[in-house]
């Protein structure tokens, strides 16, 4: 999550924030890597390089660390389609900015969004998506509803629908690539195969990153 560190911040608090970060982006890989279930507080201050006595400065348990994870995450998705949907353009530009916007956040950090696709299940009810899932569906559907007023969309459809729809294209370009690499490491007649989490995230994309991004973006623009 963005925090405003100018003046106007105390130098504590700033160093406070910023720590807090450190701990989010550190757990943020841990649990990605190991699973909700095998991470442990131990790895998480190992990689953030923090005694583990600190973590508990910050959060009460590993469910808490781990529910402040994808919740940063998730804003950091709202924080982009926000200011996609609210800028000066027309409809179309706007779109557009939000999906290579929104790719570009999900090709660089794919570790946040396989935390909020096969993880954030450990947290049931408690589950922050629950809550920031509506509030992006909300705002794209606000966006969609407006340009159909103005007769530009296809009118039969809801709102709500064309939002969804297009969300699920965003996550269906990682989630390709994903099973792409799972299905690349299932067992064979051979002998069994495992899958490695480690070597999943280092070579889910390419080294193109950003090639993959515009044909992505592209394909979803396209449907």
């Amino acid at each position: 999550m963005d925090y405003d560190l100018g003046e106007r911040v105390p130098r504590r608090e700033r160093e406070r924030l910023m720590r807090r970060q450190d701990i989010l982006e550190a757990a943020r890989v841990v649990f990605a890597r190991k699973g909700f279930g095998a991470a442990k507080l131990e790895d998480v201050a190992e990689r953030a390089e923090f005694g583990k006595g600190t973590l508990y400065n910050y959060f009460t348990n590993k469910e808490a660390l781990f529910h402040s994870v994808l919740e940063d995450s998730f804003q950091q998705i709202i924080r982009i389609a926000s200011q996609s949907l609210h800028a000066e353009l027309q409809f179309n530009e706007k779109i557009e900015r939000f999906v290579l916007s929104e790719l570009n956040y999900f090709f660089h950090n794919p570790e946040s969004l396989y935390l909020m696709m096969r993880e954030s299940h450990h947290l049931q009810d408690r589950n922050p998506m629950l809550q920031l899932m509506p509030q992006l569906l909300t705002m794209l559907s606000e966006a969609i509803a407006a340009e159909q007023q103005r007769g530009g969309l296809i009118e039969f459809a809801q709102p709500m629908e064309l939002a969804s729809i297009l969300v699920s294209l965003l996550l269906g370009q990682f989630n390709s690539r994903v099973y792409t690499k799972i299905c690349g490491n299932l067992p064979t007649s051979n002998g069994d195969a495992s899958l490695d989490l480690n070597a999943l995230f280092d070579t889910l994309f390419s080294k193109d990153v950003e090639a993959e991004i515009t044909a992505a973006a592209k394909l979803i623009l396209t449907v």
